[in-house]
């Protein structure tokens, strides 16, 4: 190689801004925004949906029912606890079912 010769860096820029040039046009323009679409409007409306809810569900459970779940909840990741009967106890199959329907409209 000669001293005399040097590669130039305006090449591989212009290669560059091609080839994003290139991507821009050919990509969806929803792609590269940063605005969110119609889409998270309804998700709000229906998060707002699941919480009243959820509480109106929340506010159903007995006293004691509230206690179990909060135990039950508080000591999930207790290997002695969860061996225990008072984690194996459920909820009254109403109370799991309007549970699981709330849910449902949740994920729909």
């Amino acid at each position: 190689m000669s001293p005399n010769r040097r590669s130039s860096p305006l090449l591989p820029s212009l290669l560059t801004v091609g080839c994003l040039c290139l991507l821009c046009t050919r990509l969806p323009s929803s792609f590269l925004t940063a605005a969110p679409t119609g889409h998270g409007r309804s998700g709000r409306t229906a998060m707002r949906g699941f919480k009243e809810d959820f509480e109106a569900w929340r506010s159903s459970l007995t006293p004691e029912e509230q206690k179990m779940v909060q135990t039950q909840a508080a000591g999930e990741f207790n290997k002695k606890f969860r061996k225990s009967d008072e984690f194996k106890k459920d909820l009254p199959e109403e109370k799991v079912k309007s549970f699981s329907k709330i849910l449902g409209k949740f994920f729909d």
